[in-house]
């Protein structure tokens, strides 16, 4: 990412509820403690993209916690064979975009879903190759690699058919990983700056907006939208340098510059969110660390 959304810290965690087709800010305790492995024994989760950089950590945490895992990627591999982790998660290969794979998925009743399917650059950004460099997976963008194919539409499809084998009892945890760039349009001077923005930057937000308007009508859903700015490890040597730039400027309260977020956490957060019913919304860097660390919101 270029810019990155300024947001506050604090101790509480903030859900966003529907109400009245608006979103209502609520203002919620959070408690220490983890839920324990037991909580997620027997639960499946289905996770598209487990092979990417965020997807396999996903994967790992999730498989700690007790879920049987599956993952569906379009090379349907296991990208590190010799993770005892990654050893127990069903590797399915097949192409999120087509809608008989998907049904065929979804009918196999998931506990729990993990939408970690994304790309920074697409096959109109120019830039194409780039993902060779910044992707976990490695992979090179195809001609149906836009976007709006790979972003929106794996959602829209997703979210169609959990709408037709809704779970009546209780809405399915989808979690979607957007960018802190999404919350633009709700900072002051947000929309000047992405006016200023490169065309393939607008387009990869238009995305993720998309995603995240459609999680929010989606009744037969708990949505859970995280907004990570950079996201990190040790091994991301393409974005290591930056990182300490970035975290600085955050600290030094420098506009539309977030923290950056660790993939351990993250990732942690994710299933952490899942497990949790009271968790929500949007989550943002300050409720990426508490959920991460454990805090859960209540």
């Amino acid at each position: 990412a270029i810019c990155l959304l300024v947001l506050p810290q604090g101790p509480r965690s903030l859900r966003l509820s529907r109400t009245g087709g608006t979103v209502v800010r609520r203002n919620v305790g959070v408690r220490s403690g983890r839920v324990s492995a037991s909580a997620a024994a027997g639960k499946k989760l289905l996770v598209l993209g487990g092979s990417g950089f965020v997807g396999r950590q996903v994967c790992k945490n999730a498989v700690e916690k007790g879920y049987a895992v599956t993952s569906l990627s379009r090379r349907g591999e296991n990208p590190d064979p010799s993770d005892p982790l990654l050893k127990q998660v069903k590797w399915v290969k097949g192409n999120a975009l087509d809608e008989m794979t998907m049904r065929g998925l979804v009918e196999e009743k998931y506990d729990a879903v993990v939408h970690a399917m994304g790309l920074l650059f697409d096959i109109k950004s120019g830039m194409p190759k780039m993902n060779l460099i910044v992707s976990g997976s490695r992979s090179e963008p195809d001609d149906s690699s836009t976007y709006d194919n790979i972003t929106r539409r794996t959602a829209e499809i997703l979210l169609d058919q959990l709408s037709k084998n809704r779970n009546r009892n209780q809405p399915t945890p989808v979690a979607f990983i957007s960018a802190a760039e999404a919350g633009w349009p709700q900072m002051s001077g947000g929309s000047t700056v992405e006016n200023a923005a490169p065309d393939w930057l607008k387009r990869y937000l238009g995305a993720k907006r998309a995603v995240e308007a459609m999680m929010d009508s989606n009744p037969s859903i708990r949505p859970i939208v995280f907004r990570p700015s950079l996201i990190w490890n040790w091994g991301k040597l393409d974005v290591l340098p930056i990182i300490p730039i970035f975290n600085l400027a955050n600290a030094l309260g420098v506009p539309f510059v977030d923290k950056t977020v660790r993939v351990e956490t993250l990732a942690k957060a994710i299933v952490e969110g899942i497990d949790n019913d009271s968790v929500s919304g949007v989550q943002r860097f300050p409720q990426i660390e508490n959920l991460g660390a454990g805090a859960l919101t209540s």
